[in-house]
């Protein structure tokens, strides 16, 4: 197995990665936005007002996200064992 295949399943694999953490990554980034803003506004700043909101966030998103994550791992993995015979050699 040569350079290239490797770089290429590592290439992939970076993708579906970055893909599948983004949306989980972005509600969590728009939801620590909005709490910050109004902790600024009220001048509260309490750490759990900022933690337990983004958890609750990433908890909603995981519920509604995890079929399509699971698709699109499912997907890829079996593109990536059907296609093995090429890596081997």
């Amino acid at each position: 197995m040569g350079v290239d295949p490797v770089v290429a399943l590592g290439r992939s694999m970076l993708m579906q990665v970055v893909l599948l953490t983004a949306p989980l990554l972005l509600a969590a980034v728009a939801i620590s936005f909005i709490i910050n803003i109004i902790q600024v506004l009220t001048s509260l700043q309490d750490q759990t007002l900022s933690t337990v909101p983004r958890l609750l966030a990433i908890g909603g998103a995981l519920f509604f996200m995890m079929p399509w994550m699971l698709r699109h791992l499912a997907h890829y993995t079996v593109t990536m064992l059907s296609d093995f015979h090429g890596v081997l050699q």
